[in-house]
């Protein structure tokens, strides 16, 4: 029926989700309406009337579905950049306020029944209808069932919706059923009554589509299935360190989803824009959303309680670790205002240009944060001019002596 069904992200195809689902149930609702309509005259039962008109009105429904999806699959204009999506939403928000108004007007009916009393004719054709009735709930959950299925692989809210008429439709012909046959046998106040709580099911339906309908146009929170997936997404993308703050702007056929990326304190302005680019592409071919990344430093790790000589350890090894520092001494670690305050010198070519011992700073500034915690580091560059005594060099001009954290004494 849908030979290009695969790419459910395109509106062309999610349309015919939509057609698929709207024609299944308009046949059904228009054969079973008939039914219920014509036994319902001809018994004179006020609730199985109303249960036709409530099952008519799905057949509303289905066409109010078509014409949603016909519009929602329209592209975008200069007026309307997100797409016309939402026309499915205030599709379902006007078939909820007119089910409502038909579920009132029935309840109006079914009292006047009570009040005005009026019995149902033709007993045997009343039983015989109100085993139908009861039959006729299993081709509703059918429906319903088919209805599920579609919407959910193409998460569409309207279809969801359906399903749950068809669904309620099936209870109420089970209760409607019910309230003939025991009204054949001597309770024709059952009638009238079921008539009375048909009608509020429909109401209830009705106030139900427009919450999901309302909440859909209000902005309503995304579920955790689809922030897990995009977090997943997101975190895969290398140079991701950690990835929070992800929004989802859902506009039907379209969605715009903006996060904030962890990244690497050290990393250049075209570095980070390449990986924010990165999990824009990732996310728009797997899910077809538009994708806005804001991109944060890495965050430091919290201050830790730890000795001194823990924390000359995890100096040292950093500074040991860079190539372009000849030697480090002079290394002091205070405690003020809630964190440490590192101040290092450290020996270097002294033909190094100002430019590279800037970033020098830089990235070591962001290095010992990251692996040592929340501080302040304050580094001293000296040239290397062959002063033995504070170097850790090894080479032919070094004198003898005796290295004592990281200073040599003679």
């Amino acid at each position: 029926m849908i030979p290009d069904y695969g790419d459910i992200n395109d509106p062309d195809i999610r349309a015919k989700y939509g057609y698929l689902e709207a024609s299944v149930s308009i046949f059904g609702n228009c054969f079973l309406f008939l039914l219920k309509l014509v036994l319902g005259l001809f018994i004179n039962s006020i609730s199985l009337i109303a249960d036709a008109v409530h099952t008519l009105s799905d057949v509303g429904t289905s066409l109010v579905v078509v014409l949603g999806f016909s519009i929602s699959k329209k592209p975008s204009d200069e007026e309307h950049p997100f797409g016309y999506g939402r026309v499915e939403h205030i599709a379902t928000l006007i078939i909820a306020i007119s089910l409502i108004l038909v579920g009132l007007g029935f309840i109006i009916q079914s009292i006047d029944r009570i009040v005005n009393y009026v019995t149902i004719v033709n007993h045997d054709l009343a039983v015989i209808t109100g085993i139908l009735m009861i039959g006729t709930s299993a081709i509703k959950e059918l429906m319903a069932r088919f209805s599920v299925s579609i919407g959910k692989k193409i998460k569409s809210g309207i279809l969801i919706a359906d399903a749950w008429h068809h669904r309620s439709d099936a209870f109420t012909n089970i209760v409607v059923g019910i309230g003939i046959i025991g009204s054949t046998f001597g309770y024709p106040m059952l009638d009238p009554v079921f008539g009375v709580i048909v009608s509020m099911i429909i109401i209830y339906v009705g106030v139900e589509l427009v919450r999901t309908a309302s909440n859909f146009l209000i902005g309503q929170a995304p579920d955790q299935e689809l922030i897990d997936k995009i977090d997943e997404m997101a975190k895969s993308v290398n140079g991701v360190c950690g990835v929070h703050m992800i929004s989802v702007h859902d506009y039907g056929t379209s969605k715009a989803v903006s996060l904030h990326a962890e990244v690497e304190n050290n990393l250049t302005l075209d570095e980070a824009h390449q990986i924010a680019d990165n999990i824009e592409n990732k996310i728009n071919e797997e899910m077809n959303y538009t994708t806005i990344v804001h991109l944060d430093p890495k965050k430091m790790k919290p201050y830790i309680e730890i000795s001194k000589r823990k924390k000359r350890k995890i100096v040292n090894k950093i500074l040991k670790d860079q190539g372009q520092i000849v030697s480090f001494h002079k290394i002091k670690i205070i405690r003020i205002g809630g964190k440490d305050d590192i101040k290092v010198h450290l020996i270097v070519n002294k033909d190094m240009p100002v430019g590279i011992s800037h970033e020098l700073c830089h990235n070591l500034q962001s290095l010992v944060q990251r692996e040592y915690g929340l501080c302040d580091l304050d580094i001293h560059l000296e040239p290397c001019e062959g002063d033995c005594k504070v170097c850790q060099l090894s080479c032919s001009n070094r004198k003898e002596g005796e290295l004592i954290e990281g200073v040599w004494i003679k």
